[in-house]
């Protein structure tokens, strides 16, 4: 399945296509695939011809920005968004936004948000917690 935040759409992969690209198929991962529209049967699908990760540069890139209210940061969130940002190390800072306050997390929590970070975020956090 490929999605965004928006839609899904199935996807099939030819044999020798996996085998091609298949390390580049992650869960979150951004990809870049090429293709044809299947609109055989009821449902329209995505026949993969090709499979690439776009080259993203971090240099000039800002910090990841996350927006909460102020009540939802109890321990157990605190704990966990910690352990999150842990387990993505990178050179990317992070600044919390809660209520009218900024916070600039220390750089142990600086991040790489190109590895899966942004799902695992939405998911802990909430879909609108991550200001693009």
């Amino acid at each position: 399945m490929l999605e965004d935040l928006r839609a899904s759409i199935e996807v099939f992969v030819f044999p020798k296509t996996m085998a091609e690209a298949g390390a580049l198929l992650a869960d979150d991962a951004i990809v870049v695939i090429r293709g044809r529209v299947d609109t055989r049967d009821d449902q329209v699908k995505l026949v993969c011809m090709e499979v690439s990760r776009p080259e993203l540069s971090v240099d000039g890139q800002g910090p990841l920005q996350l927006k909460l209210p102020p009540g939802a940061l109890t321990d157990s969130v605190v704990d966990r968004l910690k352990a999150v940002l842990g387990e993505h190390p990178g050179d990317q800072p992070v600044h919390l936004h809660v209520g009218d306050t900024t916070l600039r997390l220390p750089s142990e929590f600086n991040v790489d948000s190109h590895r899966g970070l942004v799902g695992e975020l939405r998911v802990l956090l909430g879909p609108n917690a991550i200001v693009a």
